[in-house]
């Protein structure tokens, strides 16, 4: 119901505009025949780093182009490696230990699997279904090739484990690593270029995909009523120059709704972007899939969402764009199926109480704190 009312009112932002109003945007839409897949290989063929602004971490149907692109068989012989922001940097061995597996049957994958899975975050758990749907997707992929082949992952996100943790430990991790502006940003930038560096190259090249969030993954750099503003983007390619080119997925207008006091709470405005004349013109194009640059198109000259009252344009923070599906036919997937049992719902309590600082071991499921419906989620 909730999408249904999301569409409706995202939808509504652009009905009545006369094509007059877009045409810029409508032809150059029809004047791009290049898909997005396509378009990403032919950035690689001079860059050698390629940042991928996903939209909502939600939405899993951007997945389908994400693995595509991974699995091509130019990706496997020239690249072979792919960051993400989700998934803190210490169990990045662990994870190509499971993705890399050579199991005997896809039960023994899931067990080695669910137990990778439930360390992945500094949250209690990552909750969102697109980790999962990369993760397997990445293991089915590697399955078919030889070990020399299969595809390497990195985890980029700050280092951080469960065992042993406390609230005080906690707190200090939350403080180093969590607090300010740019200070996840920075930590994560420098996890993808220490990685990135440790690479061994293919063909003579060292090439990398580099999966963010767009919000994280702009090359942004900003000062705004007093304070920095400096997004992973921006980290990398003041580190390698113009050999990065950080793309985006279309998307909608996310925008804090107090960001001009440079806070990121959790109210958002969810508006199209540009009035909805992104969206419009892609409509009237018959939703084509593309990708192109942004530079000095009516795509690239429109001014940016977060433009912190400084005029910033798309072309400063994107190189290029990825038109894939349009807003009404994403999928915002969450829950995790067989991931959460009953012993580990008393685990994913007990990491709820220490980061709250309830100390105390709630052994019972029933609680007021959770309930049932929390639970049954996961099974």
């Amino acid at each position: 119901m909730k999408n249904v009312l999301l569409t409706i009112i995202l939808f509504s932002s652009f009905l009545g505009f006369s094509q007059s109003k877009i045409i810029d945007y409508t032809e150059l839409l029809e004047t791009q025949n290049q898909s997005p897949k396509d378009y990403i290989f032919e950035l690689f063929e001079k860059n050698d780093i390629i940042i991928l602004g996903e939209r909502d971490h939600r939405d899993t149907t951007q997945y389908d182009l994400i693995l595509d692109i991974i699995g091509d068989e130019r990706f496997i012989e020239n690249i072979g490696h792919v960051y993400t922001e989700v998934g803190v940097i210490n169990q990045t061995k662990w994870a190509n230990n499971v993705v890399k597996g050579d199991y005997k049957d896809n039960k023994e994958f899931e067990k080695d699997f669910v137990k990778l899975y439930r360390e992945l975050d500094f949250n209690p758990l990552w909750d969102k279904y697109n980790m999962i749907k990369y993760l397997k997707g990445i293991y089915e992929i590697n399955k078919s090739l030889d070990s020399n082949k299969k595809v390497t992952i990195g985890l980029t996100d700050c280092a951080f484990e469960w065992k042993e943790m406390t609230h005080e430990k906690y707190l200090d991790f939350k403080k180093s690593s969590l607090q300010g502006l740019n200070t996840r940003d920075s930590i994560m930038a420098f996890n993808f270029m220490k990685l990135y560096e440790q690479q061994n190259p293919i063909n003579g090249h060292k090439k990398a995909l580099l999966i963010q969030s767009r919000p994280h993954a702009i090359n942004l750099n900003v000062v705004y009523k007093g304070k920095i503003i400096k997004r992973t983007g921006s980290f990398i390619k003041e580190q390698y120059g113009d050999n990065v080119k950080i793309v985006a997925f279309n998307w909608y207008k996310w925008v804090p709704k107090e960001w001009k006091s440079v806070r990121w709470g959790l109210e958002h405005i969810i508006e199209l972007t540009n009035d909805g004349k992104w969206d419009a013109a892609y409509e009237i194009t018959d939703n084509q899939t593309v990708g192109f640059n942004m530079k000095d198109t009516p795509f690239g000259l429109t001014e940016f969402d977060y433009s912190y009252e400084q005029n910033i344009k798309y072309q400063d923070v994107i190189d290029g764009i990825v038109f894939y599906l349009p807003f009404y036919q994403f999928t915002c997937t969450r829950g995790l199926p067989n991931i959460v049992d009953i012993e580990f719902a008393k685990e994913y309590i007990k990491r709820t109480d220490i980061i709250n600082g309830n100390m105390k071991y709630r052994a019972s499921l029933k609680t007021p704190y959770f309930g049932h419906d929390f639970l049954s989620a996961f099974f």
